[in-house]
């Protein structure tokens, strides 16, 4: 483009991208509405007893640690296999949860992995609150990263969510 173009338009372009900004505020209006409470914003830490409370759950780190020996297959090499035993207690239903494992560094690995081998105590889930909840998980991280924290989150809690320090 010439300079004789942005010339004749140095007044349209800013004035168009003001205009684009006024219209699009308002059709994000329902997204950030939604945002909010659909979104782990909130977190909830583990008081001197070690647990978290959200809602009527309350969520312990019963265990954690390298996983011991792996059954078949060992994880792919570069990575550790992470284990996790969760505790739960009250809630009269049990809420589905998702469980993630942060590293130092605020990366994020959701538990369970196809890479992983098959656990004789591993759950498809975790059960937040309800008569049989808590449950074992497994994480797939990359051997440099260490692990800061368990984040597990239920849909109908949020936008709370369980942070747990590992130790």
């Amino acid at each position: 483009m010439s300079r004789a173009w942005w010339r004749r338009n140095r007044v349209a372009l800013p004035v168009m991208v003001v205009a684009l900004a006024a219209l699009a505020w308002p059709a994000s209006e329902t997204a950030r509405d939604l945002w909010w409470p659909r979104g782990e914003h909130v977190p909830v830490s583990p008081g001197g007893d070690g647990r978290a409370v959200v809602g009527d759950v309350s969520l312990r780190l019963a265990e954690f640690g390298r996983a011991g020996d792996v059954p078949g297959e060992p994880p792919p090499d570069g990575y550790t296999a992470w284990r996790a035993e969760l505790a739960s207690e009250g809630g009269d239903e049990p809420l589905n949860c998702t469980v993630q494992l942060q590293d130092g560094d605020g990366n994020r690995y959701t538990a369970g992995s196809r890479y992983l081998p098959s656990y004789d105590d591993e759950s498809i889930g975790v059960d937040c609150g309800g008569p049989e909840a808590g449950g074992v998980v497994y994480f797939l991280l990359p051997d440099d990263a260490e692990p800061g924290l368990v984040r597990v989150s239920a849909l109908g809690l949020l936008p709370e969510y369980w942070s747990l320090p590992v130790p």
